[in-house]
This record gives C-alpha cells, structure tokens and sequence, in this order.
C-alpha cells in the first residue's frame, strides 16, 4: 500500500476507523428528538412561567423550551434573547438528529455491501472478472490519491492555493475514464452484486461533479475566503472519498472486515436502540462472523481470529455480558498469539492492510529496508529485563492489590502467555531450537505439567507463581534456550493480564516515555509531529517558547532527516527517541518547506520541554492562549488535554487572568482527557468548590481515604459546565463526578469511560523497572463506584444534559480544532473565521454555551440570585 493510497484510505474509511477504535462501551444517547409541537409542549405544561421555563432549558431540555416559549408573550428583551438561543439550538440539535439517522442508515447499508461483496468473491474469483475489477479499482483509488484536499488552504497564501486548485483540477480530469473503466466490467453483469457497483458508480460521478464545483467556485484572495474554502471542501471531498471506498469496498481480499467494523458503528450511532439486533442482517453477520473465527483459530490463522473475536465482543457489549465474555476469553488467546507472530515472527499470515489495522501509526517500508529501522525490536523491548524484576512485582501482589489475587487464574494465565510463544511457528525465526520438534516438546511439557498442577492443586500463593516461573526457565534452559528477558517479560505480561486491564509492567525499554508521560516534561525540541508510511516526519506544530519554535521551525515543515539519517521508513517511535535526548545536546534537524529552494540542516539544542496540558479558545501569536470564548458574555474556556503535575498551576493561572476580566462562567472541556495524577485532579476540583467531600479511595489492603475541599478556591460562585465524552478517563471522571455529585457544575456530553482504578507505580530494581498495580478504586462523593467491571450496567459520569456526536461530526469539528491551534501565526480575522466554524460545528460545546446564556437570564431574574462575582 503506498503512502497515497494509505490517507485516501485513512479519508474514505473515516467511519471504519472510527468504528474500530477501542470504545469504552460506554452506554449511547438515543439521537436527539426533533423539536416537538409548540401545543404539545405548551398542554404539557399551560401555565408555566418565563422563569419556570428557564428552569426546563437549563436543565438541558432544549425543545420543550422552545415549543412552550413560543406561546408566551414576546415583550422583552431578555425573554426574545431566551426565544433566540433556544430557536438556535433547537435548530442544531435537530439538524444533529438527522445527521445521525443518516449515518446510521449508511452503515447498515454498507453492512449489507459487504456482506455482499464476500458472498459473491467466489464466484468472480473463477469467472476471473474479480481480478480485472480490483486492477481497475485499484488504478482509480490510486489516482485519487494523488488528488489534492484543501485542508490546509488557511495554512496557505493565495497564490499557492491558487496553484493547489489548478493541480488538483487536473488530477480531478484523470478519473472519469478510470471510474468509467470500472463500470464497464459490470455494465453486462445481471445480478445484484454488479447492480449495487453501478449505484456506487453512479453516486461516484455526482460527488466528483460536486468536487471539481467546488474547487472551480471557491474564493482563494483572503486568509478568511480559504478557511470558508476548505470548510466546503472537506465535506465535499470526504463524501467522494467514502464513494470510491465504498467502491474499494467491493473488491476487498476481506469484505467481511468492513461488515464488521461498520455494524459496530451501526451500534453506537443507534444508541439505547437495541432493535438492530433483531434484524437479520445482523443476525446473518454474527453467526457467519463466528463461523469464521472458530475455523480461523482452528487452522492458526491468528490475526482472522484475532478480528473477528474482537468484533464479536465489541458487539455483544450491552447486549449478553455472558457471550461478551466469551468473545473476549477467545479474543485473548488469539492475541497472545498475533503478539508473538509481531515481536518474534514475520508477521507471515498479514497483509499490509491487516498489519496496517493491528498497528496503526506504523511506517510501512519499502522491502530492502531493514526490519530494525522501521519498527522496536524484540532485543530493544526486553533488554534489561531480569527474572528478579518479575520476582519483585509477585512479593507486591499479595501485598497491595485491590481484590484477593486468584492465583490459579494469574499461573494458568502466566503459563498460557508462555505456552503461545512456544507454540506460535512463526517465534522459531527469533528462537531457532523452536523449530526442533523434540525440544520444543520437552519445554511445552514442562508448561503443560505446570499447568495441570495449577488446575488441581489447593491453596496455591504467590510461592507457587514464582516457583511456576523458575520451573519455565530451567526448562528453556534443557531445551529451547529462549532468552530469560523474553520469558521473563511474557510471563509477568501473561499474569498481570489476568488480574485487569491496567496492572501493567513498565520495562527498562518504556521507562523513558513513562517518565516524560507522568511528569509532563522532558529534553528536547519541542514540536509536535506527524507521520504517513512511507513519507518524511512533519511539524504539527512548535511548542511555543520551545527550541524548535525559537529556531525557527514552521507547521508543516517535513523534517527530511535527523542527524543525517533520513526518516521517510522510520517509525515515529524511533524518530521521537532520535530527537529527545540529552539536555544542552545537539540534534540536527533537515527541513524542507513551500518556497524552499533546497533543504537546509537546522541546529537545535536540547532543552526542557514543559508539556502544556491547559489550553484555551485561540492561540495568539506569541503562542499564548486566550480563555475567552465568549468575552462579551464573560464566559471563559479552559480545555485540559490530561493531568500533569503543572496542571493545577497552569489553570489556576488561565482562572485568575479570566477573573481579571470580569469572568461570570466558565466552561471546562474534558473532552478526550485520559487522566493522569489524582493530586491534581483533587486540587483542580478545590478551585471550585469550598466544602465537601471530593472523592475518596479504598481498597482490599488501603483504608479509606478521603479527599475533601477547602475555602480557598478562586472560582467558587460562578456557572460552570463541564464536557466529557467516552474517552473522559480517570482523573477527568474524578474532576466531572465530584463537581456532579457536589451539585457545582452541569455535566454536558455523552457518558464516560469507567475507569475508575487506582494505580499504584511501583519501582523494581532501583528503578530500572515499574509494577503499575491496581490498589484500590475511586468513589465519587455520592458513593458510587466510577470503575467499570465486568457485567457493570452503571459505571462512569453520566451527564446532566445528554448531547451525542457522531463519528463524522466528531472528526469535522475535530479537524477543524486543530487547524485553529495552529493558526497563531495566520491572519487574525482568518483564526476569527475558523473558530466561528468550530463553534458550530461543535454541538457538544455550544450547547453548553446556550446552558451558560440561559442560566444568566434566569439568574437576573427579580427574585433568584444573582450571578455571583467571584472572588
């Protein structure tokens, strides 16, 4: 797969990818009503006040509002602003509604293409058109990748965005003939596989019309003019991309792999609606899906298993926790065994889009590029691992975790994780007596008898786990010869996945990253990048006041090469690892950008980088946020991206400069926040409350411990609103719950994560190693348990007003989120403009701007509070 044809793959399949992220289940929103009858809402209740009718709008129940608005008087300027907002979003939220519906709609559709495109492979495989479709597809997606977006018009001056739309024109003119090509091999077929191509086809050519009117009727002159251009655009040109996937779709080796991935999206956008269930596509796709596993793991055919299983269990959540469960034990043991095939094999059975799936974000190299320079070698990973670091975290088991261990669950788990790696055939690469059958017996028996003594024998301690372990290495050591450093690392990997899906080792290889994760800061040149396979490093953006942004680099910089080495089939794992380093050493960065002549070798001395988890609405120039979204309303906004430990201090900084300002509400986004420290979470939460309990720990060998408030926070009076969504984890859901539940802010979103579970870092062997072990769970002021276990129907924040996004949705405003953090060195009314496309295009965030509006009328109401001024 080239680079090119990997981003059109990665544009097209926008609601795959999204489909196949690891979602937390968490429980979906049924879609938005569509705005009810004003006499509907009005008999519900006649004789409501202006002032009980903010009431119903603040509590988040927008078209009931508005129908009963519409009936009372309109004098007055407050209640015609109230009739304003509530109009506004009622508008959204309907037009969200719909948006869903019809992304719900696509997906089962393309369930049912794919499905399909895998019933009819056979026979086309013999008739021989198949080949000759996927040739023609194939050249057709390839020429579309050469095609030209404008996502990076606003990053542009007018004169390249000038040439941008004549070169992307002519790329445009190639595919006519191609897509032409392509319907000419099924204009004679009479069945209705060929009759659902020629629809895609012809829903192909509108789209591409559409495009290239686009690109022909877009005003290039202003900074402003570009952002409006690549507004319309990007949705233009997404939707022909999904066209000619879905077009890709039908001559894929494994149809059923898009089936899959687009009935879990169908799942998430059909929320609390269980009845796609019952239909019998979806009922066709769960026992075939199952068929296909079960064969799948019978012929060791471990990354088809691997996929299938996953989706099963993906599917099955809130639906059967029991089958859930067994989906997940079978998933399990297929991915112990594609994670040998990985680290120890050559990845035989994959494909460059099953690898591609199994490891997103990797470089795909061309092949005589070395193994070693594309991707972490089973030598880096487990160098300076010893049988002593595995022996250490056993003796803390006991000790400190948060249940009673099962030993026999974590020995039985040990000894399979190790019993994988001698039986996956593809490890004899890294470990060639593997491939000696009777040694490899000897050692794989030696498993087995430790494994029956684990299923039969009473009362088994952390005694019986280490003497499992030594019983593995003396065995390796009369046979096989594996390393212990490997078997070291799989056994103590094998038992800590038993226990739950955070206890983890931190080995020698990781602690590096782990550090610089936790702390928030670390040595070297500060800029954010990105990477497609296959192609050179490129600057996202140059922390501001860091090295890279004081010598000069620029967004959208490509980075040719790093102290001479070139970086297109390098993994950004290495690449990162290159660039950090010593503080007051020297990396030398090679550049290239628009208007370069020829690249030129950037100098840039290593210095301390202070991760920036608080942002605001707009950077300046100086690299500076701004927290005012709304200054004429005095409502701030702070986004927190995770919780370092500057965090606290960072943000106690943007609320006293708001405060400053004469900040009357504040919006706090958590949005994708994975948590991080709970000292600031806790202090985070001080800031606006002044009593009460914020959250509190406790498990089987910690006591209780509480954590509670203080008079001393600086936001104590003011309206504040909190967005959270299935990606709010751990110390976001700490901040969320405790503010819910102490009745201080409105929680606006969709339900978070679920986890719950405190981590406790361990250090192994003066620090060469770390035993991340769970030892105890959060509980929210009210006492309910955050953590999500198995079987769990309540886990998590769940918000006061319940606003879903779709996966659409979530990338266009997400995108356009992006290039606003970027902006900081464009013209300032072109930032202006994005932000405004932002806003809109973030239901989420301005339905909390609308809660915070509403909130104000009806706090200015004679008789209410007032709106406090803070301190």
């Amino acid at each position: 797969m080239t680079a090119k044809l990997h981003r059109l793959t990665v544009l097209a399949a926008l609601a795959l990818i999204l489909a196949l992220w690891p979602i937390a289940a968490a429980q979906n929103a049924p879609a938005p009503a569509a705005t009810q009858p004003a006499a509907t809402a009005a008999a519900a209740a006649p004789n409501v006040s202006y002032g009980g009718l903010l009431d119903i709008a603040v509590a988040g129940d927008f078209g009931k509002a508005y129908a009963a608005f519409q009936r009372l008087p309109s004098a007055g300027p407050d209640r015609q602003a109230a009739l304003a907002l509530l109009g506004r979003q009622v508008e959204r939220s309907t037009a969200n509604a719909r948006e869903r519906e019809g992304e719900l709609d696509d997906a089962v559709a393309r369930v049912k293409q794919a499905m399909l495109a895998q019933e009819h492979q056979e026979p086309l495989k013999k008739s021989g058109l198949f080949d000759r479709l996927r040739d023609a597809v194939g050249k057709l997606v390839l020429a579309y990748g050469e095609v030209g977006n404008g996502d990076d018009l606003p990053l542009i001056n007018a004169e390249a965005a000038a040439l941008r739309r004549t070169k992307t024109l002519e790329s445009l003119d190639k595919l006519p003939p191609l897509i032409e090509s392509v319907k000419g091999l099924v204009a004679a077929q009479n069945d209705p596989y060929a009759a659902s191509v020629r629809e895609m086809i012809a829903r192909t050519v509108a789209r591409l019309q559409d495009v290239r009117q686009a690109w022909q009727g877009a005003d290039l002159k202003t900074p402003s003019a570009r952002v409006d251009a690549s507004g319309v655009l990007w949705e233009k040109q997404t939707d022909l991309a999904l066209s000619i996937t879905d077009i890709q779709g039908m001559v894929v080796l494994k149809p059923w792999h898009m089936a899959l991935a687009q009935a879990r999206l169908a799942q998430e956008l059909a929320g609390q609606d269980h009845s796609y269930s019952e239909q019998d596509w979806y009922k066709t796709l769960i026992a075939a899906t199952l068929a296909r596993a079960d064969k799948a793991a019978a012929d060791a055919r471990w990354f088809e298993a691997l996929t299938a299983y996953s989706a099963l269990e993906e599917l099955a959540k809130d639906l059967d926790a029991q089958r859930e469960q067994f989906y997940a034990d079978k998933a399990k043991l297929a991915r112990q065994h594609v994670r040998v095939l990985r680290l120890y094999g050559d990845a035989g059975e994959l494909t460059a889009e099953e690898d591609a799936v199994l490891n997103p974000g990797a470089t795909t190299r061309p092949a005589s590029a070395k193994a070693e320079d594309s991707q972490t070698s089973w030598r880096d990973m487990t160098s300076g691992i010893d049988a002593n670091m595995v022996k250490r975290a056993i003796e803390r088991l006991n000790d400190s975790y948060v249940t009673t261990v099962d030993y026999r669950k974590v020995i039985q788990g040990s000894l399979q994780a190790v019993r994988v790696l001698a039986t996956t055939p593809q490890a004899q690469k890294s470990f060639p007596l593997l491939s000696e059958a009777a040694q490899r017996d000897k050692f794989v028996s030696a498993i087995d008898a430790q494994l029956k003594i684990a299923q039969t024998r009473d009362n088994l301690d952390q005694l019986d786990l280490t003497l499992a372990m030594d019983s593995v290495l003396r065995a390796s050591e009369t046979s096989v010869r594996i390393p212990t450093s490997v078997l070291a690392m799989e056994f103590a990997d094998g038992l800590l996945d038993e226990l739950d899906r955070f206890s983890s080792m931190i080995w020698p290889y990781d602690v590096s990253d782990f550090l610089k994760q936790t702390m928030g800061e670390f040595f070297g040149v500060g800029v954010q990048i990105t990477k497609e396979p296959g192609e050179p490093l490129e600057v996202v953006t140059p922390l501001p006041d860091s090295p890279g942004f004081r010598a000069g680099l620029k967004v959208g910089d490509k980075i040719l090469k790093v102290d001479g080495r070139a970086t297109e089939d390098l993994s950004v794992d290495k690449l990162v690892r290159m660039i950090t380093g010593k503080k007051g050493s020297t990396v030398v960065l090679t550049i290239t950008r628009a208007g370069m002549v020829k690249p030129i070798d950037v100098p840039i001395v290593r210095d301390e980088i202070h991760i920036r988890t608080v942002k605001g609405w707009r950077m300046a120039n100086d690299g500076k946020w701004d927290f005012w979204l709304d200054e004429p309303n005095k409502i701030g906004y702070i986004r927190l991206t995770q919780f370092t430990d500057t965090s606290h201090s960072d943000m106690l900084e943007a609320i006293k400069e708001l405060r400053a300002g004469g900040l009357k509400s504040l919006i706090l986004d958590l949005r994708f926040d994975p948590g991080g420290l709970l000292n600031e979470a806790t202090k985070i939460v001080d800031e606006f409350v002044s009593s009460g309990r914020i959250v509190s720990t406790r498990g089987r060998q910690v006591p209780e411990s509480p954590r509670n408030a203080h008079r001393s926070g600086q936001f104590l009076s003011g309206d504040l609103v909190v967005l959270i969504n299935e990606q709010s984890a751990s110390a976001s859901e700490i901040v969320s719950g405790a503010l819910k539940d102490l009745r201080r802010a409105t929680i606006v979103g969709r339900r978070s994560y679920g986890k719950g579970s405190v981590q406790n870092i361990i250090p192994l062997e003066d620090k060469k190693a770390f035993l991340k072990l769970t030892t105890a769970y959060y509980y929210l002021p009210s006492g309910r348990l955050l953590h999500r276990k198995n079987g769990s129907t309540e886990w998590g924040v769940d918000p006061d007003v319940v606003v879903g996004v779709t996966p659409r949705q979530m990338k266009r405003w997400q995108d356009i989120r992006r290039k606003t953090d970027l902006l900081m060195d464009i013209d300032p009314a072109a930032l202006t403009d994005a932000l405004k496309k932002q806003y809109e295009a973030d239901i989420q965030l301005n339905s909390a701007v609308t809660l915070l509006r509403l909130k104000a009328l009806r706090d200015a109401l004679p008789g209410n509070k007032a709106i406090a001024d803070v301190k």
